[in-house]
């Protein structure tokens, strides 16, 4: 995990952008609201809907992420947002200017929702990005820090802008391998009352 500017430091709370998996979208804002009731986590969120994967968020120490990240199953990956804008040119064009720079190697991922985005065009749209607080150099393979550009297309819609884009660094990813270990398809037996594994999960989260 990584915990990386120092705005809560100087009183300024961080946010968060939560990511989830895209399945069970009733029971996602619930089982991670249950799960910081559980570890008496202080969380506030901002308009939520079962349309889109994401979910802004604040807690009350950064500490908190990894518990999050260690117990919630329907949440795929965590990231600090240092931009979060209504297009992809005022992405490019955000100074960063709060953000304390980070050292050493970085890697920058596009995750988008709701419409698949060519190679060549993630590449551009990194590429344009005019002020990147990062002082070291790029490592596809083993980076000391992972960014994540999030673009969120809305459903239905002609091939066009991004109708939200988030930008900043990975803070960690949730332990959803549990899912694959304990999948249906790898049970010697599978009496009536088998349960898909990530919905048994989910439940023991919301029954605590």
């Amino acid at each position: 995990y990584y915990i990386t500017n120092n705005l809560s430091i100087m009183g300024v709370r961080k946010k968060y952008l939560v990511v989830f998996a895209h399945a069970f979208e009733e029971f996602r804002l619930p089982e991670l609201l249950t799960v910081c009731e559980i570890h008496g986590i202080e969380i506030t969120h901002e308009g939520y809907t079962n349309e889109h994967p994401f979910l802004v968020v604040t807690v009350s120490r950064d500490q908190d992420i990894p518990t999050i990240l260690n117990r919630c199953v329907m949440v795929q990956f965590v990231m600090e947002i240092w931009a979060q804008c209504d297009s992809r040119q005022a992405l490019c064009a955000s100074k960063f200017e709060e953000v304390v720079p980070l050292p050493g190697a970085f890697n920058i991922l596009l995750h988008s929702f709701g419409r698949k985005v060519a190679m060549k065009e993630k590449i551009d749209l990194i590429e344009e990005i005019e002020f990147l607080p990062l002082t070291g150099d790029v490592n596809c393979t083993k980076p000391d820090h992972v960014l994540y550009i999030i673009e969120n297309y809305k459903p239905k819609a002609k091939p066009g802008e991004p109708f939200q884009v988030y930008f900043g660094p990975l803070v960690g990813r949730s332990n959803r391998s549990v899912i694959d270990k304990f999948s249906v398809k790898k049970r010697l037996y599978i009496g009536r009352t088998t349960m898909d594994a990530q919905l048994s999960f989910v439940m023991a989260n919301l029954a605590m």
